[in-house]
């Protein structure tokens, strides 16, 4: 009689259970102490698909757009499918590239002016705090020891700054390479406009191909648990992207007006920054208020203090009011989750991974509550 004969259902599934276990636990140790590997990995082919994975992404951005002419004002329309979905591609890409002309012709100027300003201001702004910091003109000895201390400080930050500008591998090679970066970003992003069209035109076709691709290589099962995860990326992706760009439109609306009415210098470039950083969820606003503050505590330490305060408070009012108003519960992930994935996601990709790290980990939480439910379901365990 063999072993597995004179075991118990119970101990059969209790075995398991804990094999499975103790490899997801390993699968997973492995998957964090490979992290470097595995992002430089990714990256590698980002670098490979980059045109294409733009164009998807103009895509996706650009669709609604697409479908609101299709469906809304050529639905009547006597006309061939080719022809709507041509004048429809045509609008939606119009539309998009006259958003990215009016940024460029009316706030890349501001921004340049205000960069430009700060620039030339910037040996006065830096003579005027240097005098704040002199411990000649403290009150008192206890504030001359607090100017002190700031002052090693700020020496040790500049000097280390310095060396890093200098080193063999510093800033400099890092600021060519990033020029680099730059140029060839450029292409991709010209090349992604195009691939972008074709996408929106052929859409249909594109979808057919994939799924044929992967019905003709895959069982059915795993090819319905693909088009089921595309599914989800889509609602995911739709959810939270389209809504947190709303949110940070609208914050940097609000924090525009509110610095300019409490007459803080370059509202243009502190708007900008606040609004494009709150795309990142939980952490943004801070992320977008360090460089803010570093800029105004140079000018202006009261206009600095005051904006510390202001940011606190729209941070309250994004994350409590509007942020939930707009986004709702699309996630469906807890705060720790969405925490975790942003830590991760910005590990691997930096700013974009920590992104598009929260709706990719909405959907694996998604897909492993499913799996945990089905199997539960299986056992036929209840848990409340």
């Amino acid at each position: 009689m063999k072993i597995k004969d004179l075991m118990s259902d119970e101990a059969k599934t209790n075995m398991l259970s804990y094999a499975g276990a103790g490899c997801i636990i390993v699968l997973f140790y492995l998957l964090v102490s490979h992290l470097p590997v595995l992002g430089n990995g990714i990256k590698i082919i980002w670098d490979a698909l980059s045109p294409f994975i733009y164009g998807f992404i103009f895509a996706f951005l650009v669709k609604p757009f697409r479908v609101l002419m299709e469906e809304k004002w050529l639905k009547k329309k006597d006309w061939s499918f080719k022809k709507k979905r041509l004048l429809a591609t045509i609008f939606a890409m119009t539309v998009f590239i006259l958003i990215l002309v009016a940024f460029v012709a009316v706030l890349l100027p501001q921004l340049v002016s205000s960069i430009t300003s700060f620039v030339k201001s910037f040996s006065t702004y830096l003579e005027n705090f240097e005098k704040l910091l002199n411990p000649d003109n403290a009150s008192s000895p206890q504030m001359a020891e607090l100017i002190t201390a700031i002052n090693s400080g700020l020496n040790s930050a500049l000097s280390s700054i310095s060396d890093w500008l200098t080193g063999a591998s510093g800033g400099i090679q890092k600021i060519l390479s990033a020029g680099m970066s730059f140029v060839k970003g450029t292409f991709n992003f010209l090349i992604g406009i195009i691939a972008a069209a074709y996408m929106l035109y052929d859409e249909e076709k594109f979808k057919h191909t994939f799924k044929k691709l992967f019905y003709g290589i895959l069982p059915q099962k795993g090819a319905d648990w693909i088009v089921y995860v595309y599914h989800l990326n889509k609602v995911a992706f739709n959810a939270f992207i389209f809504g947190k760009l709303i949110d940070s439109l609208i914050i940097g609306i609000l924090c525009y007006i509110c610095v300019a009415l409490m007459k803080m210098p370059y509202p243009v470039l502190i708007a900008v920054v606040v609004g494009v950083t709150n795309v990142i969820p939980v952490f943004g606003p801070f992320i977008g208020a360090i460089p803010c503050l570093i800029i105004l505590v140079v000018i202006d330490p009261w206009s600095a203090l005051k904006f510390l305060i202001f940011i606190f408070i729209l941070q309250q009012f994004d994350g409590n009011l509007l942020g939930p108003k707009i986004l709702g519960g699309s996630l469906g992930l807890p705060t720790l989750w969405i925490m975790f994935a942003i830590i991760v996601g910005g590990s691997l990709f930096g700013i974009p991974g920590m992104v598009v790290g929260v709706p990719i980990f909405s959907v694996l939480y998604t897909l492993i509550r499913d799996w945990i439910n089905a199997s539960l379901k299986k056992k036929e365990i209840k848990m409340e």
